[in-house]
């Protein structure tokens, strides 16, 4: 058996229109009337969020992704270029 920890926010918008959105994983400690600083896109407050960007761990996660493709691509070259010289011998 799992339990998972849901929070349900509601803020206004600048513009004035009130969204309500949930979210799984917050703190434990969070209690409704906490102030809580949500982030979002103007032009998309649907898409809020009350976790705190991160753009360090996705620069991050982007770069050992690439540098394992980078990876994966030399050593399958290699083996081409390794499988190619015997069958000419």
């Amino acid at each position: 058996m799992t339990t998972t920890l849901h929070h349900v926010y509601e803020f206004m918008t600048r513009d004035g229109r009130v969204i309500r959105f949930d979210e799984t994983g917050g703190p434990s400690t969070r209690v409704e009337s906490d102030i809580v600083t949500v982030h979002y896109l103007p032009e998309r407050p649907e898409r809020a969020t009350a976790k705190v960007p991160a753009p360090g761990k996705l620069a991050a996660s982007t770069g050992c992704a690439l540098l394992f493709i980078t990876v994966f691509i030399a050593f399958a070259i290699f083996l081409i270029v390794v499988v190619n010289s015997d069958s000419m011998h």
